[in-house]
């Protein structure tokens, strides 16, 4: 089962990705109509993140890295390890694997974080609908 966390994030991936284009959102809405909202979900998170992140086409977004990706040697083109990184701490922030926009998320919870909300930040507290 997923988390609440998760899920959020999810969410948030498929109106991020909806909102993109016209012929975007009514993909999706193809999509949602035979599919399961998790795995079309997941298609938009792959989606958002390579897209805010500014992959190239042969690089996977952070979503689908693993521990095995930070023992990859740094400046691979690939760029496994240091998508390895940033999930890391993606994780090590409470933020969800599946954040469409990760340094965008990474740099609200810093900001949450030092401006004495850190209880809340620990917690997993929702990001804003801008996410």
């Amino acid at each position: 089962m997923m988390s609440q966390i998760d899920q959020a994030a999810l969410e948030r991936a498929i109106t991020i990705t909806r909102a993109e284009s016209p012929a975007r959102a009514s993909q999706i809405d193809a999509m949602l109509k035979d599919r399961h909202r998790e795995n079309v979900g997941l298609f938009c998170v792959g989606c958002a993140q390579s897209r805010s992140l500014n992959l190239d086409p042969w690089q996977s977004p952070p979503m689908y890295a693993t521990a095995a990706d930070l023992k990859r040697p740094y400046g691979d083109p690939s760029g496994r390890r240091e998508l390895a990184e940033l999930l890391q701490r993606m994780r090590d922030a409470g933020l969800s694997r599946f954040e469409p926009d990760p340094l965008r998320a990474l740099e609200w919870t810093e900001r949450l974080r030092n401006s004495g909300s850190k209880q809340n930040a620990e917690k997993g507290a929702p990001l804003p609908r801008a996410f």
